[in-house]
């Protein structure tokens, strides 16, 4: 799939041109976001997760975590992205299910100017409800509740939607592959987010994804459950794809690309920092590079900010800055000057 993403987005580009002519006005892209808009319920516990699990009953496990403090928040992998990219300029457009709890999320959205109309409500069904636990080593266990995404599949752009990237992040696997086939259908170049995934996909589905898409981001972790399942090694995979990303939480994140693999590692941060949403907003951040057509470093480097920033807020989309203030601070931190607007 990596050789044919130069063609597609030279295709994306005539097709406006001869459809929509420069004397029509300036031609709006939106950026095709699948995944979970879900209610998250984050409990944190005082303790370390690896110092109650005993080497000899891992086969029967029952533990409490005494959690004294917890919060709601609005999340989901689809939702979160789309708030980073919105906060970047970057115009996000969610194609997924929420059920019949959901005005409140759908009325949050559109506060904050992010479209819902690709966005399907199932009245059956709950929206998505993610229950996360973290450590005082930000180490996170996570409980989910998938509700009306199970039936995601039905939500597509309308035909006319014009769109420039796209991101799949993880839901149920006909789902993934619908949202995968269509994109594909609609030649539009296409990250998968591997994530949680990882878990429940085997290593024949993994391949599929593989030859379907044209960029790879998934956590070290998961990239040692992708080399278990598949047997493949990192060169295996980078030959497959325009590139390939591991993140690596605090300690940065890896790219293979064009037949090289280079290292961002992360901003050094002062006082506490927050893990949940962190990499969703290096995903914002990763998209917004791209439909600006930046080289890889600029894109990593924009990702890698994202994420910092989100790093100091506790919520997943409690963090607001302006594009100038992203410029800025992309300055200081990276030595060059950048223009977030299209």
């Amino acid at each position: 799939m990596g050789i044919l993403l130069h063609f597609r987005l030279k295709l994306i580009q005539l097709v406006s041109f001869f459809c929509f002519p420069p004397q029509a006005g300036k031609i709006f892209f939106s950026t095709f976001i699948s995944g979970s808009v879900a209610y998250d319920t984050i409990l944190r516990f005082d303790g370390v997760f690896a110092d109650h699990l005993l080497a000899g009953s891992l086969n029967t496990i029952n533990l409490t975590f005494q959690t004294p403090n917890m919060d709601k928040h609005f999340g989901g992998c689809a939702a979160n992205i789309a708030y980073s990219l919105k906060m970047t300029g970057g115009e996000p457009l969610i194609v997924t299910t929420v059920g019949k709890d959901s005005q409140d999320y759908l009325n949050h959205l559109q506060s904050l100017a992010i479209r819902t109309d690709g966005i399907k409500i199932i009245k059956n069904a709950f929206t998505p409800q993610a229950f996360i636990t973290t450590d005082r080593l930000g180490n996170q266990m996570t409980a989910f509740h998938e509700g009306a995404m199970a039936w995601a599949d039905q939500a597509l752009p309308t035909e006319n939607e014009k769109l420039d990237w796209a991101i799949v992040t993880p839901t149920a696997t006909p789902v993934m592959k619908a949202h995968i086939n269509y994109l594909n259908e609609h030649r539009i170049p296409t990250i998968w987010d591997m994530g949680q995934a990882s878990a429940y996909l085997s290593g024949q589905d993994i391949g599929w994804f593989l030859e379907h898409v044209d960029v790879l981001t998934l956590s070290s972790y998961e990239w040692d459950v992708l080399k278990q399942k598949t047997g493949l090694d990192i060169k295996s995979v980078a030959q497959k794809l325009t590139a390939t990303i591991i993140t690596k939480g605090d300690k940065g994140a890896l790219l293979y690309a064009n037949g090289d693999s280079d290292y961002f590692p992360a901003l050094t941060l002062n006082g506490p920092t927050y893990p949940v949403g962190c990499g969703d907003a290096f995903r914002g951040g990763l998209l917004r590079g791209l439909t600006l057509r930046w080289d890889w470093t600029d894109t990593l480097h924009l990702a890698t900010l994202m994420g910092a920033i989100k790093a100091q807020s506790p919520e997943a989309q409690g963090y607001s800055v302006t594009t100038d203030e992203i410029a800025r601070r992309f300055e200081r931190a990276f030595g060059k000057t950048v223009n977030l607007k299209d």
